[in-house]
């Protein structure tokens, strides 16, 4: 086994990896098929997503992701778990519009039990706020870019890539340390 000098070599190999890996998009994740199974029977649905109340503090994307339906119903899980529910495909440069490296994050997850399973139907909505690590700062000693494009794919458990939301998000301001007072000398 090869071990790598630093970390954003090892996440250069990962990201390359996952791209020589990657399923067309459109086509079925791994296990979807046994995911579908566990959703009842239902009329495929016309997804609406938002993503509310974005930020971005140089590493990590957070806001609310609201998953919904105009017809049809949605089968998801309601964890809404980050890397499997939505999944980052693409990270640019605001200013260039360059492609970023970025985490590919993957999580173990509790085995899905029944009460686990929401079938979501026309005029609902269910979210909650995630939180989603694009650059790991504290591996390369680097902040993050100032602004990012990030392309999100949203996936119901018998369907992938149900939406594809693209966000822009600056990096928040830095809190201003207020001077620490000074001890009168006595």
């Amino acid at each position: 086994m090869r071990r790598f000098s630093s970390w954003a070599l090892f996440i250069s190999a990962a990201l390359h990896s996952a791209c020589a890996t990657a399923q067309a998009p459109g086509t079925s994740r791994p296990g979807a098929d046994a995911q579908a199974a566990a959703c009842p029977t239902h009329e495929p649905a016309t997804a609406r997503v938002e993503f509310q109340h974005a930020s971005f503090d140089g590493q990590t994307l957070s806001g609310r992701l609201l998953l919904g339906t105009s017809s049809g119903s949605l089968c998801l899980d309601r964890r809404l778990i980050e890397s499997h529910t939505l999944t980052v495909e693409r990270v640019l440069d605001c200013v260039s519009g360059q492609s970023l490296p970025f985490l590919v994050v993957d999580v173990r997850t509790p085995p899905r039990r029944e009460e686990d399973i929401l079938l979501l139907g026309p005029g609902q909505w269910y979210g909650r706020d995630v939180s989603v690590p694009l650059f790991p700062q504290s591996a390369t000693g680097q902040p993050g870019p100032e602004c990012v494009d990030v392309e999100l794919s949203v996936h119901a458990l018998d369907a992938a890539n149900i939406a594809k939301p693209r966000l822009r998000v600056t990096r928040a301001a830095a809190p201003e340390r207020e001077p620490s007072p000074t001890k009168p000398s006595p």
